[in-house]
């Protein structure tokens, strides 16, 4: 493919001062929880795994100030993030999700709301032997909404932080305020500090561009269309950049580090629901320049257009493809599946690129009115792309696989069957449904990275004799430390529960009684060998 040169021409650009202001945070709650075994927990849907030793260790009770639905009881049914970290004060548990503050789809500007829990973890090795009483925990009350969250070392301290980047995007209509600025949350004086503009945040990227042990944070905002303001939080300065739409469009953008080049890859500028791009980037006095590297055409650009009601409560023509000989009742939506992620699979040092592509195929009987995806006139068809990195030119698309994965806008890395390699997960199991909350496929949507070759999805006998069931599970995440694998994970004990619970399970492995038995045999083979041969 012929390459060519865009610099990106910053007018105007705008460079001010970081703020670092702290933010009250709101109600903070201590709360303590005396862990109980995963099988005590009282549901139907539980299924023990006897080689793993699991425990919950807290209970997530946090009602919606008001319902988005009325199946939904619990905020913690949609959480936005579930991770374990280990900094220099402790191990801890960290989970987030957000409060509706307003009816879905009202016109308001009312303060938003989400929900931070910060669950101190003994020594995991002590976890299990029954000698923890109590486990302590903050609840805090956050005035924000975070459209995208991740963790890392955001001051260079050598410990983790949460940063936030938020809108005011809750359920209220598009006439509300939306703009907001972004936040970090730091774990070690539990202090909410806000940075960079007031803007629709929606791309939540970071790299340490410089190499001087700090991030550079890139936020890709609709401002409209899109623009991008690059954060260096080393510098304390933030620069907005115009006209970003020229090489990516928004929506599920992510940067990887390769080989000392850094690379941005997401859609292509006005094609994002059709066609990946990937662009190499220089970042000079806080300045942007990008070099076009690669392009891929998932299909051609559509030309149709078909009304939907949207989640805000407004019509809003959407792009797709008219089904011929349906007489306008089947329309394809090309809709942004609004995910992408970066590993290098085959481990020879050139990050890869994971992109999912989605489809959206929608059925009416009344041509009249608008297709409704929430009132089930659409049905998502989704493909995971794993895109082969080929020395930092050229992105050659090696494996599509039908996927699930579109929840929480993230794809998550861990090594999940514990062979050394890194495989692929999504975070979620699905919007919540509580007539389907239960029925969904435990962990769905795992793919194993067999020998750095190419993604194998897990199969339910992989699933079961490896994992245990807990309830209506909603999310999970995985990790390793002192070669011992772990899984977090969020659950309710049924479909309308008012309780959610948070559980950890050491997947491990442990031998059965059978099992020892055979390894003692093998043992004593093997002796009998070495004594024969005496």
């Amino acid at each position: 493919m012929r390459k060519f040169l865009f610099l990106l021409l910053l007018f105007p650009t705008i460079t001010y001062g970081l703020t670092l202001a702290s933010v009250q945070t709101g109600k903070i709650e201590n709360k303590t929880f005396k862990p109980f075994d995963c099988s005590k927990l009282e549901t139907e849907h539980l299924r023990i795994n006897n080689r793993n030793d699991c425990l919950i260790i807290h209970e997530l009770s946090d009602k919606y100030n008001v319902k988005s639905h009325d199946v939904d009881p619990n905020t913690w049914n949609r959480p936005l993030l579930l991770r374990h970290i280990s900094n220099k004060d402790g191990e801890k548990i960290v989970a987030h999700t957000w409060n509706n503050v307003v009816k879905w789809g009202e016109s308001s500007n009312k303060q938003p709301l989400s929900h931070l829990i910060v669950i101190d973890i003994p020594d995991l090795s002590e976890l299990y032997e029954n000698s923890i009483n109590q486990i302590s925990s903050k609840l805090y009350n956050l005035p924000l909404t975070a459209r995208r969250v991740d963790t890392f070392d955001a001051d260079n301290d050598g410990d983790e932080e949460i940063i936030y980047l938020s809108n005011k995007e809750d359920g209220r209509n598009r006439n509300s305020s939306w703009k907001d600025v972004n936040y970090i949350f730091d774990l070690n004086d539990n202090t909410l500090a806000k940075f960079g503009s007031s803007h629709f945040s929606h791309d939540l990227m970071y790299t340490d561009f410089d190499k001087d042990g700090y991030f550079e944070v890139i936020d890709y905002f609709y401002d409209p269309g899109g623009q991008i303001e690059v954060c260096n939080l080393k510098t304390n300065k933030c620069t907005k950049t115009k006209n970003s739409s020229q090489f990516i469009d928004i929506g599920f953008n992510h940067i990887l580090k390769s080989k000392g080049e850094t690379i941005l890859f997401g859609g292509c500028p006005n094609l994002g629901d059709t066609s990946f791009c990937w662009s190499k980037i220089e970042y000079k006095n806080d300045k942007l320049s990008f070099e076009k590297l690669d392009s891929f055409e998932l299909k051609s650009k559509p030309t149709d257009e078909a009304q939907f009601l949207i989640w805000t409560g407004d019509v809003q023509k959407k792009p797709g493809y008219w089904v011929k000989d349906t007489n306008k009742k089947e329309f394809k939506l090309a809709d942004r599946a609004w995910i992408s992620a970066s590993i290098d699979f085959n481990n020879d040092g050139y990050i890869d690129s994971l992109g999912i592509e989605k489809e959206v195929v929608c059925k009416r009987k009344d041509t009249s009115k608008p297709y409704s995806r929430s009132k089930g006139d659409c049905k998502d068809e989704a493909y995971l792309h794993v895109f082969k990195n080929l020395n930092n030119k050229k992105f050659e698309n090696h494996q599509v696989i039908p996927t699930s994965i579109n929840d929480a806008f993230r794809i998550e890395k861990a090594d999940i069957n514990k062979d050394g390699t890194l495989d692929v997960y999504g975070f979620k199991q699905g919007y919540y449904n509580p007539w389907m909350a239960c029925k969904y496929p435990q962990l769905k949507s795992i793919y194993l990275n067999k020998k750095n070759e190419y993604f194998e999805h897990a199969t339910s006998n992989f699933i079961k004799e490896n994992f245990g069931l807990y309830g209506c599970e909603r999310a999970s995440n995985f990790f390793e430390k002192d070669n011992q694998y772990y899984r977090i994970f969020i659950t309710i004990p049924n479909e309308e529960s008012e309780i959610a619970y948070l559980g950890i399970e050491n997947y491990t492995g442990k031998l059965t009684a059978s099992e020892k038995e055979e390894v003692n045999t093998d043992q004593l083979n093997a002796l009998d060998d070495l004594l024969d041969l005496d």
